[in-house]
């Protein structure tokens, strides 16, 4: 069988914003004061603060400086983990994710506490029950901490933050099924509207802290806000969270390579707007490729139905408890099934370039880049270098190369890039 022609790459560079708090532990202190967080607590009670499993990179640092913040107020903190079905929706899986982010009793100063028990608090429009964990209903006050960012699949002036971190974090796992049934019958905004306002009504939530991070996952603003304010504000900060996303700088590929994808990345292990599988992506992408799951995802790997192939070595990695758990307590089928796989690298490309009937490969379109979340490097196939001399934010840093492989069939042309 004749060997496989494959595209010429070249290395770039992309200038993406980043802005980022340079020091954060003074940045908070002096938002808490101006917040009036004394004014809203009083002697002896005590505050639940919700803990995410959303990849918050500096999430031990802020939640320790708010228990050390509120114990000099008097009050006796606590933490739930506020997190669905993550972590195989027990407590116990939760409890580990929150370690592995270096939030424990110990370096938190302030007990944890762990349950997937739910409360109902009452009944929503849509006829269903308003549960929420058993813990949070132990507090006197409530804290909201949460990242804002786009949403795997919902579409809306809200996605993923404060709002929704007050269902599908607070509700737990019996909670973060409901509302996604219900979301899937009468729509993300119709709903996330609703129960959100219903939850502040009911429960004593006394503030909630929004996170922006950059193309690197490090802060790039924080921002406190009252509960009565999250309706208004939480749309504003999509929108800034938007702005200095990354993006990949050509809209049409036929093949996007992805080396990693996990939850630590996004919710669906890729972002959808990167891979053009949300409906509102500005990119076209003919297929994705993904090669491998990160550490940090043990196994999870709720997303990989959202590729078009894979690797036999991804397909082994997963823990089919988690993901189909995950995948199904957000009402998805399609996010957990196994693509096309094969045992190597070498063996997806040659199956690609043959269904593809292309004939000349200096005209097939790749992109590959290690995450979706880190942009800021890829390898680019020479269908697309007359375009980089055009583009002032890329820069060509290394001279053309052929697609490389080892001697498993694995591709190595990344690892001296990332």
């Amino acid at each position: 069988m004749r060997a496989q022609k494959f595209p010429k790459m070249r290395f770039v560079t992309q200038a993406i914003r980043f802005p980022e708090v340079e020091n954060l532990e003074s940045l908070i202190t002096n938002k808490l004061k101006d917040f009036g967080l004394n004014k809203r607590v009083s002697n002896g009670e005590r505050i639940a603060l919700t803990a995410s499993s959303r990849g918050i990179k500096s999430q031990a640092l802020i939640l320790r400086l708010l228990v050390d913040y509120l114990k000099t107020l008097g009050t006796k903190p606590y933490i739930i983990p506020a997190m669905g079905s993550h972590g195989g929706a027990t407590a116990k899986g939760q409890m580990e994710i929150l370690k592995e982010y270096g939030i424990t009793t110990q370096s938190m100063g302030c007990p944890i506490r762990a349950t997937m028990e739910v409360v109902k608090l009452g009944v929503t429009e849509f006829g269903t029950p308003l549960v929420v964990n058993k813990h949070v209903l132990d507090a006197d006050k409530i804290f909201i901490i949460n990242k804002i960012n786009t949403h795997s699949k919902f579409v809306g002036p809200v996605e993923s933050g404060l709002s929704k971190m007050c269902l599908i974090g607070l509700g737990s796992h019996q909670g973060a099924k409901l509302y996604h049934r219900l979301i899937e019958k009468y729509s993300w905004t119709t709903v996330i509207q609703s129960l959100s306002n219903l939850i502040i009504e009911k429960l004593p939530i006394m503030a909630g802290l929004a996170i922006i991070q950059n193309a690197y996952n490090k802060v790039s603003e924080i921002h406190f806000l009252k509960p009565e304010e999250f309706v208004e504000k939480e749309p504003e900060l999509l929108e800034r969270c938007k702005e200095i996303k990354p993006k990949i700088p050509f809209n049409e590929l036929d093949l996007l390579i992805i080396d990693e994808m996990g939850k630590n990345i996004f919710g669906t292990g890729m972002d959808t707007q990167i891979t053009g599988k949300k409906r509102n992506s500005e990119m076209n992408v003919q297929w994705v490729f993904v090669r491998d799951l990160t550490e940090e995802t043990h196994g999870n790997a709720q997303g990989i139905g959202l590729a078009d192939f894979t690797t036999k070595r991804l397909v082994d990695k997963i823990d089919f408890s988690q993901t189909y758990e995950n995948a199904l307590t957000a009402y998805r089928t399609d996010s957990p099934k196994i693509p096309i796989f094969l045992p190597t690298d070498k063996d997806i490309l040659n199956k690609i370039f043959d269904v593809s009937g292309i004939k000349n490969p200096s005209e097939f379109r790749i992109v590959w880049i290690k995450n979706t979340l880190e942009l800021g490097k890829m390898l680019v196939s020479e269908a697309f270098f007359d375009e980089i001399e055009s583009k002032i934010n890329l820069n060509s840093v290394e001279g053309v190369e052929d697609i490389q492989f080892d001697k498993q069939g694995y591709l190595t042309n990344s690892k001296k890039y990332w």
